[in-house]
């Protein structure tokens, strides 16, 4: 009998939060913190989008972000606009000076990764992409 579903989850479980762990602790003091780099990533992807909305698809809690955010305003990488289907709301969106922040915090974790991907053989790297795909597709892990 193969893999199962139940026998592979702890497996991909505990390869994902170590390589995570590992790209954390490695990150440089003045590096963003993960609350800040799932609002920007957010941005990023999405455009324009409100605090809610932004807590809800990053499986955050509301409070959790309150801070990043406004410090993320303070630091001028986004900035608040006013949502023009509703005066009463106001969107977040990523400045130019954001996307440059974000961009560079990611371009440095690549850089780790790349160092540590460069002693693998060809095959294992279009391994590693086909198994980054199904890791994406995992989207639903919410559905139960």
């Amino acid at each position: 009998m193969g893999p199962t579903p139940e026998s592979v989850a702890p497996l991909v479980r505990f390869a994902v939060l170590r390589l995570a762990r590992r790209l954390r602790v490695g990150r440089d003091q003045s590096a963003l913190s993960n609350n800040k780099i799932a609002v920007l990533g957010h941005l990023a992807r999405r455009g324009t989008s409100s605090p809610s909305r932004i807590s809800t698809e990053e499986n955050q809690r509301p409070q959790s972000l309150t801070r990043p955010i406004t410090e993320l305003e303070k630091a001028g990488l986004i900035e608040r606009i006013s949502d023009t289907t509703d005066a009463r709301r106001s969107l977040l969106k990523l400045t130019a000076d954001g996307r440059e922040a974000f961009e560079a915090d990611m371009r440095l974790l690549d850089e780790r990764l790349s160092r540590a991907l460069a002693g693998l053989d060809p095959d294992s790297l279009r391994l590693l992409v086909e198994a980054a795909r199904l890791l994406d597709d995992l989207d639903h892990l919410d559905d139960g």
